[in-house]
């Protein structure tokens, strides 16, 4: 019988990198071009959209003042960082390159990766963690995931 892939994703907002864990080896290791940062999101939300804000003329007057952008650039940055951790994970699902998925990240993140997934990778999803565990070394997320990966 074929040991069983597992792919972990370890994210946030600003990076995110896959892991894979193979048979009962016990150890997790990087997935070769797994590794994503988000650049975009430290900048300041001015830096992000346009130079400068659009000017309104008052009705009444001769007025003019600034208008604030509809859309929160910083969360417009992180759904896009999302879709694209997500589109990789789809791609990969479709190549079989992973068996089952654990997706660990804080809560808002996770519900973006979630929905952003195509439903090759949503079915193997075999587990969610919601914290932010991005910091840890792989033997320390080994052990956090010991007994999801080998129960």
């Amino acid at each position: 019988m074929k040991a069983k892939r597992f792919w972990i994703l370890v994210g946030d907002a600003s990076r995110a990198q896959i892991f894979e864990a193979e048979g009962k080896s016990g150890e997790i290791h990087p997935v070769e071009g797994g590794t994503f940062e988000n650049a975009d999101l430290h900048r300041h939300a001015r830096d992000v959209g346009s130079d400068r804000p659009g000017r309104g003329i008052e009705s009444v007057g001769g007025a003019r003042h600034a208008q604030e952008p509809r859309a929160d650039l910083h969360r417009q940055e992180k759904a896009k960082f999302a879709k694209l951790i997500s589109n990789y994970m789809e791609v990969q699902a479709r190549e079989n390159r992973f068996d089952s998925l654990v997706l660990i990240a804080p809560p808002q993140m996770l519900g973006e990766f979630r929905g952003e997934l195509g439903k090759h990778a949503e079915q193997r999803i075999v587990s969610e963690i919601h914290k932010d565990l991005t910091k840890l070394p792989p033997a320390e997320l080994t052990k956090q995931l010991h007994e999801i990966l080998y129960p």
